[in-house]
């Protein structure tokens, strides 16, 4: 079972409010077991998700597993109870879901290899550095129409 988000990551991207809200504990604090669980099924999900494309556990989580994985533990904390999720909870996390389907199918990507790591730097595609001045009208003199080959 891997956690792709935290509690903390939830507070962070929802806010401590929403998430008290959803798992109250004394005071306004946050039952983090409670967020936890969240978490784990989330995970869970998304390992259902990675598991044919992709060597479990990642060693590299990508910021946007973590995006994900937080839609989806939002919606697993609204529901129970008498809580609904909201328009917008239902929307984040069929929009995550959606994505994951397609990195099972092969049409989309999260920037790590099948072993769960970053690729390594191709050293033969082009590189930018920041900071640079880009082309210089001298620089395109050879390539124009009618110029010096």
């Amino acid at each position: 079972m891997t956690a792709y988000c935290t509690p903390q990551d939830l507070i962070d991207r929802f806010g401590q409010a929403e998430v008290a809200q959803l798992a109250p504990a004394l005071l306004g604090q946050v039952d983090t077991a409670r967020v936890q669980r969240a978490c784990d099924d989330a995970g869970d999900i998304v390992d259902g998700y990675l598991r044919p494309r992709y060597t479990l556990p990642l060693s590299v989580v990508p910021r946007l597993l973590v995006k994900l994985s937080a839609a989806i533990a939002r919606h697993e904390l609204h529901l129970g109870g008498d809580r609904q999720p909201t328009d917008q909870v239902l929307r984040d996390r069929d929009q995550a879901i959606a994505f994951l389907k397609d990195v099972a199918g092969g049409k989309a990507d999260l920037g790590i290899d099948a072993s769960g790591a970053e690729p390594a730097e191709d050293s033969t595609g082009v590189r930018f550095k920041p900071g640079g001045t880009g082309l210089l009208e001298g620089d395109l003199a050879h390539y124009r129409w009618g110029g010096p080959l």
